[in-house]
């Protein structure tokens, strides 16, 4: 295959990869969510993490999960939790979120952890919906 027919396949390619990713970019429908980078550990079994959430004034929540990992010798222990229910109004949000260790697993341990986080918003008027989600590392205290 010559230069000129590659090219000629590739460059519509790469503009329709540039035109849908700006799309993709455009379409921040305002849900957000971030971690405060410190969380308390109690007990070596709960996690107290503070979350930050925003979504549109007027849209209800949905579901929520919050994943707390963390390598303890050659396992892993891990929890779940849930960002309880919150009126959604424009506005940033500091949402406390407690995460309970798996007893099938090890118990967390003072040190970095990896958390995960989603929720989901809905507008009833216009059925728009949008997500907000997070992975970061975690300073168990």
């Amino acid at each position: 295959m010559s230069k000129l027919v590659r090219a000629a396949l590739i460059i519509p390619t790469l503009a329709i990869l540039a035109v849908s990713s700006a799309t993709v970019a455009m379409a921040d429908n305002g849900v957000n969510l971030s971690v405060a980078p410190d969380a308390t550990l109690t007990a070596k079994l709960e996690v107290q993490a503070t979350m930050t959430a925003s979504c549109p004034a007027g849209w209800s929540t949905m579901g929520s999960s919050v994943v707390v990992e963390q390598a303890v010798g050659k396992s892993i222990a891990h929890g779940t939790g849930y960002l309880p229910y919150f009126q959604c109004t424009g506005n940033d949000q500091v949402i406390p979120v407690i995460i309970l260790a798996d007893p099938s697993g090890p118990p967390f341990k003072k040190g970095t952890a990896i958390v995960s986080a989603t929720f989901s918003a809905f507008d009833p008027t216009t059925y728009t919906s949008g997500m907000g989600s997070v992975t970061t590392t975690l300073k168990l205290k």
